[in-house]
């Protein structure tokens, strides 16, 4: 498996998902050998092929499909060096039906680079059609850690997105044996496109900490039923979960 695991699976305590995600980081330093086993996928180097699918998921106890690169969720950790050129094949492989669309895009977040090599549908090029490859080329020109999705339709909601790490031309001035990338990140069980149109309509449908029934009986005064007390909105379970994902590179020597 690529995951660490599954943390604060059904919590809407921003807190304990927080603290859950930070026990995570603390164990991958404490079990370095485990960490290698459970590393995503990590590419490297200047020419990648990437693959926008379908794939199936169970985080929740339910199966969904789930666009992914590579077949991984998250996508895989990109590892480019600054002042390198790279070149970036995309094909997309999505099935017909699915409910992420027919076309795809990848967006660089943060990457200085030509208009078309930006990944916009409608602004910098048209995307990428089912069964088509698109080819992305361009001068890594900074470094720094940053992250890549789709910017096409609800597909980052559906599991599009992955991090990148660009090393820079002078090296770092510490040393270190391994460098992690923990990855947080949360999924729905939700069509994207229908969890968009709920917060459409209530955008605060999905806060935590609303208040319950119970809450709302306790701190009104007593004898007070009229309008002025407003209806109470219970809390709402929507199957929201936090994923942490571990992504381990060679580094260097100490």
């Amino acid at each position: 498996t690529q995951y660490l695991g599954l943390v604060g699976t059904g919590s809407t305590n921003p807190t304990a998902r927080v603290e859950y995600a930070l026990r995570a980081i603390v164990w991958l330093a404490a079990h370095p050998a485990d960490a290698v086993r459970l590393a995503s996928e990590v590419l490297a180097g200047t020419e990648f092929d990437l693959r926008v699918g379908e794939t199936l998921v169970n985080y929740t106890g339910a199966i969904r499909p789930a666009i992914t690169v590579n077949g991984s969720l998250p996508a895989p950790l990109l590892r480019w060096k600054e002042g390198t050129t790279v070149s970036l094949r995309v094909r997309n492989e999505l099935p017909r039906g699915s409910i992420h669309g027919p076309d795809t895009s990848i967006h660089w977040h943060g990457i200085l680079l030509p208009a078309n090599m930006d990944g916009v549908p409608g602004l910098s090029f048209n995307g990428i059609d089912r069964g088509e490859t698109y080819q992305y080329r361009f001068d890594v020109v900074q470094g720094g850690t940053y992250w890549y999705h789709s910017h096409s339709g609800f597909q980052e909601q559906g599991g599009m997105y992955g991090p990148l790490v660009i090393d820079p031309i002078e090296p770092e001035p510490f040393a270190f044996d391994r460098d992690y990338v923990v990855f947080l990140s949360d999924w729905t069980d939700m069509d994207p496109a229908k969890l968009f149109a709920r917060l459409k309509k209530m955008s605060m449908y999905d806060n935590v900490h609303q208040r319950t029934v119970g809450s709302w009986q306790a701190q009104r005064p007593s004898g007070s039923w009229g309008l002025g007390a407003g209806a109470p909105k219970s809390c709402r379970n929507s199957s929201f979960v936090l994923l942490v994902s571990a992504f381990m590179s060679s580094g260097q020597m100490s």
